[in-house]
């Protein structure tokens, strides 16, 4: 036991090495992306978003005019939200507060006090070059354009910088490499819509963040597999039939009930299951559900018919009256059907990248074709 103790207090978890991070302000996506690992950093473009341009020439004038009088003006978005914009350097902040019941110059003042506290912040990161700085590939970004980008940052001090490349459809990702020095580069299954920036694919994002904190720290990936400290709760590992509960198209849930009173509130827990879909059933959605807060999740490809596939999501249990649950659940009506085996519940906001179910797990579907001749 005392080797399990040092280990894990010299080898820094996830939520540490995600905090190792800093957004260069592409959008709000790998701001999610930490708080989704349980990683919440003070960043002054963590929920921001910045033309590649304008990025640079704050860079290059230390972002002297951001937050100067008169400088900053709350927007009012489509969804109800007021978003902070710097009209010199045209970056557009996420103030996470909406437009109604909010006291605009209020907020106001409290942008300009936020802007200047995080610009000295990030100054003095820049110029230690302890940080990994983020920055998704714009489209029709080129080489030469990033290179601007490197020098700009490069005037402040030593820091690494992360390229972030969204995989082309159908295509594997890219594992990280070192292109310079300073530079690192690799690529995500994919980016979030532009208007959805919570909706990130996570599991990808966490895995090449992993490797470049270990490439920069020069240490080991980490164990990103969710540990097993909540595993101790009684879930279905056999092979289960599910089927709607419904004749018309509804919700049918299968799904158990958690005691937060075992579990930390502000901590992730990943839930995942393998499924498999038989070929006849024409299912709207099926999805994993934990907790109350959904932060990560990967659903069922409809497209994918009688082999098993993984389906997950992390969430936080919460500390409200309400008992939350765990399970899965159907979108679909009288017919739609599918098979589940392997659940698992545990702390991590990713799930363990374990292998699908042998294939003497037959299923139910398989069993009665063969009882049938077909």
């Amino acid at each position: 036991m005392a080797g399990v103790a040092t280990e894990k207090a010299t080898v820094p978890g996830l939520a540490t090495r995600m905090a190792a991070f800093r957004s260069l302000g592409g959008n709000c996506e790998f701001g999610f992306v930490q708080r989704y690992c349980g990683a919440e950093p003070s960043g002054l473009l963590r929920f921001s978003y910045t033309p590649l341009d304008d990025l640079i020439d704050a860079l290059e004038t230390r972002f002297e005019r951001y937050g100067a009088p008169s400088d900053l003006v709350l927007a009012p978005t489509e969804t109800g939200v007021y978003y902070c914009r710097s009209r010199t350097y045209n970056i557009w902040s996420n103030t996470q507060r909406t437009v109604a019941g909010t006291d605009h110059d209020a907020l106001l003042e409290r942008e300009y006090g936020r802007v200047a506290h995080l610009k000295a912040r990030m100054l003095a990161d820049l110029a230690t070059g302890e940080k990994i700085l983020v920055r998704k590939a714009d489209a029709g970004q080129t080489d030469a354009d990033f290179q601007r980008l490197a020098e700009a940052v490069w005037r402040h001090g030593p820091s690494t910088l992360l390229r972030v490349r969204e995989a082309a459809p159908g295509s594997a990702t890219e594992p990280l490499r070192r292109t310079g020095d300073l530079v690192l580069e690799g690529s995500v299954r994919r980016f979030a819509p532009g208007e959805q920036a919570w909706d990130v694919e996570l599991e990808s994002w966490v895995a090449l963040c992993d490797a470049a904190y270990a490439a920069r720290a020069g240490v080991a990936p980490a164990a990103l597999a969710a540990a097993p400290s909540a595993d101790a709760m009684r879930l279905p590992r056999r092979t289960t039939l599910h089927a709607a509960h419904n004749q018309r198209p509804g919700f049918s849930a299968y799904t158990k009930l958690l005691d937060t009173t075992r579990f930390d509130p502000a901590t992730p827990y990943v839930f995942s299951a393998w499924i498999r879909i038989p070929a006849d059933a024409s299912p709207e959605r099926i999805f994993a559900a934990l907790g109350r807060e959904r932060l990560g999740w990967c659903d069922a490809d409809l497209g994918i018919r009688d082999r098993w596939q993984r389906i997950w999501a992390a969430g936080r249990v919460g500390d409200g009256t309400d008992r939350p649950c765990v399970g899965l659940g159907l979108i679909g009506d009288a017919g739609d059907r599918f098979e589940s085996r392997d659940w698992h519940l545990r702390e991590g906001a990713v799930p363990d990248w374990s292998a699908p179910p042998p294939p003497e797990a037959m299923g139910f579907f398989a069993r009665l074709r063969d009882r049938l001749g077909g």
